[in-house]
């Protein structure tokens, strides 16, 4: 969980501040009935207060922030885009190395990547380098099921979206007011914590599906998912004004 400060910053402006304390006080209050049980796996009182001042943070922070537009549908659209366009082509390639390689257990490691939870740019960026030159590398094989010149630049496509993204990533950044993106930051150490403790609990109650249902994103996912039907408005109303011309 060694995350930089601007990866944090990434990590909390995917999500609305309202929505991301519900969910953090339903899993910690699930967490601390079960601690007997999640002591054993790292789970400690001390974890539970670190959430909850993780919580008190971002309620401090939130306060003076009534006036702005705080939900996911103010980050970016094309650095969203650039990054589910990204995900995408991982998944993709992931789902056709695991049809190929499933008896050749080192082969398939290469493939296996997760950078996506952090939603970092660059190391999201390093991900997709490193997906690339081995779906190069393996592409004969791969080539049974579909994979092919077009895919890999698909993948090159995805690569240079990103790029572009990361470099309009510091002017956006520098258009956002301090106060915000200190929320943000408060948000990303927030989501870390309480993800480690779902993470931890998801392990322990993996036979025990009534509990299992208790740590779970669900929450955090359906109001990403109308954070981006928010965002894809947007960018539709925009396409056609940007075109407007002076009468």
């Amino acid at each position: 969980m060694g995350y930089e400060r601007e990866e944090l910053v990434t990590i909390g402006e995917q999500y609305n501040t309202e929505s991301l304390l519900d969910w953090s006080t339903q899993i910690n209050a699930t967490a601390r009935v079960d601690l007997p049980r999640l002591k054993k796996r790292g789970i400690t009182e001390q974890t539970l207060r670190d959430i909850e001042a993780g919580r008190g943070e971002v309620s401090r922070l939130n306060i003076g922030q009534e006036g702005e537009k705080k939900d996911v549908s103010t980050l970016p659209f094309g650095r969203q885009k650039a990054m589910d366009g990204a995900f995408d082509w991982r998944e993709e390639a992931k789902g056709l190395a695991v049809a190929i390689f499933d008896s050749e257990p080192a082969v398939l490691a290469r493939f296996r990547t997760g950078v996506k939870v952090s939603h970092s740019i660059p190391k999201l960026i390093a991900e997709t380098e490193f997906l690339e030159k081995t779906v190069r590398e393996h592409l004969p094989a791969l080539s049974a099921v579909g994979a092919d010149d077009a895919f890999v630049a698909r993948g090159e496509e995805a690569l240079r979206g990103l790029r572009e993204a990361q470099g309009k990533q510091g002017e956006e950044r520098a258009q956002t007011p301090g106060a915000t993106t200190e929320l943000h930051y408060a948000q990303g150490i927030l989501y870390t914590r309480v993800r480690f403790v779902v993470r931890i609990a998801r392990v322990e109650f993996r036979k025990e599906e009534g509990k299992l249902g208790r740590y779970s994103y669900a929450a955090l996912r359906r109001q990403e998912a109308a954070a981006e039907g928010l965002r894809a408005q947007a960018a539709r109303r925009a396409v056609p004004a940007s075109g407007l011309t002076a009468r």
